[in-house]
This record gives C-alpha cells, structure tokens and sequence, in this order.
C-alpha cells in the first residue's frame, strides 16, 4: 500500500489582503483576482516565419476583489466619494506557502464595476468589486523590464 506525504501545512494560503484609500485600511476581503496579459508581436526578416518576439505591451489589467463584508464594500465605495470611478487606489495581498510570502501589489487601480445583489440570509453577505489597474507587482518584481 502507497503511503502519501503529510502535506498540513503546506498548502498555499490566501494570507491577508489590504486595500487602502487615503490612510483607511480595508480587511474584509476573501478573494482577488487580476490579468493583465502581455500581447507579443513576431519579429520579421527575410525568413517567411517571425525571426524573434517584441517584449509586447500591456493594456489596462482587470481585477475583481470579493468582501466578505457588504458593509464594508458599501463603505470603500462612499469613502471614494462622488465620481467614486474616477478615483484611484492602491491594493497589496498576501499569499503565504510554507515559509514563504508572496507579496502583489495593484497600482493605480480604479472601480469598473460594482454589482448590488442585497437581499436577507447568510448568501447575502459580501459582493464583489470589478476594478481596472495599471501595472502589478508580485515581490516587488514587475512583469516587463523598464
């Protein structure tokens, strides 16, 4: 009979997950979720196939944050204030694996969207916030070189 590895413990771990607005700090969040692609464009030369890739551009990133908490969701988007999706933020979170931590940081993010599904119940609590972003780092390291 195989016997498998005890692996408590070492699973990654959603750890802690900040988004901050003029010194407020915002903890209620259980999930984020971001992309900002690189489109890549071929190099071409007198072969009939690309001969190397362009570094690529990246566009705006998209991201949704999940609060666990509908008040303080509620409460970032008041706290922005009127025009509250021209506003720009910051948001950092915290993913821990073992001994190690992973650190990503959103930079100039914006709201793009923010679904409002109130209703009675424990599914009632919590909702999302879709947000744009201008570039991202994961332990201070960026996706492309400046």
């Amino acid at each position: 009979m195989a016997t498998y590895p005890d692996n408590t413990g070492f699973k990654s771990t959603f750890s802690r997950c900040e988004l901050t607005l003029n010194g407020k700090i915002y903890t209620a969040i259980t999930n984020v979720s971001i992309d900002q692609p690189t489109e890549r464009s071929g190099v071409k030369g007198t072969k009939p196939f690309p001969i190397g890739q362009t570094a690529g551009t990246m566009d705006l990133g998209e991201g949704t944050i999940t609060f666990s908490d509908e008040a303080e969701r509620m409460q970032f988007i008041n706290d922005l204030g009127d025009g509250y999706r021209e506003k720009l933020w910051g948001l950092t979170w915290v993913i821990r694996s073992g001994t190690e931590t992973f650190k990503t940081e959103c930079v100039g993010c914006a709201v793009t969207g923010n679904p409002i599904d109130h209703g009675e119940g424990a599914d009632a609590l919590g909702g999302d916030i879709a947000f744009s972003f201008m570039s991202h780092k994961i332990n201070g390291k960026s996706p492309h070189l400046p």
